[in-house]
């Protein structure tokens, strides 16, 4: 696989995005701390590829919080995103939690600010409750016909319930590996 030129076969999000989009409360330094956790994550998924990550999201006066993964890192829409051959069928990947049923919405593409010159021409996503074992997941992307410059490869969004004091509220852990486009 090129590594400059247009990705072409099946690759691990970590090898060419950064997990740099941080949203929401997570825009605040403090509210979302992102680990690779390769050496610390658990009973990593069989045959996992690319980095394990654990996010520790502690809520804010938003109540909601996100990481997008970005080429290049921090890029809302300023540059180009990464070229990327019309091949791929799925995202694929794995999720666990230590807040059992925490609901999340997963998403790929979707980046667009209309201040901006660039952006994703395409937005898929799914919406699940993540467990305490890891469980795998599928975005379906396979009726996309263009994603040539993508600038957002995958995300994550939580939310706490409209009410909650965020000073009493705990934090919300996430897990994700084997974050892959095939």
């Amino acid at each position: 696989m090129d590594h400059w030129g247009p990705l072409d076969g099946p690759f691990a999000i970590s090898e060419y995005f950064a997990p740099s989009g941080h949203m929401g409360d997570g825009e605040t330094p403090g509210h979302i701390v992102v680990d690779v956790a390769n050496d610390n994550c658990a009973n990593r998924p069989p045959g996992a590829r690319g980095d394990c990550y654990r996010f520790t999201y502690t809520p804010g006066s938003l109540l909601w919080a996100g990481v997008y993964w970005q080429s290049p890192a921090n890029n809302w829409g300023t540059r180009p995103g990464r070229s990327i051959e019309p091949i791929f069928k799925s995202v694929k990947f794995y999720a666990a939690t230590d807040n059992d049923g925490l609901s999340v919405q997963f998403i790929t593409g979707g980046i667009q600010n209309p201040t901006f010159p660039f952006a994703d021409q395409f937005r898929d996503g799914i919406f699940e409750k993540v467990s305490f074992e890891w469980k795998p997941f599928v975005i379906d992307i396979s009726f996309e016909t263009t994603y040539d410059a993508v600038i957002g490869a995958f995300a994550w969004v939580s939310s706490y319930p409209t009410g909650t004091d965020p000073a009493a509220a705990p934090p919300t852990v996430l897990y994700l590996d084997d974050i892959v486009w095939e």
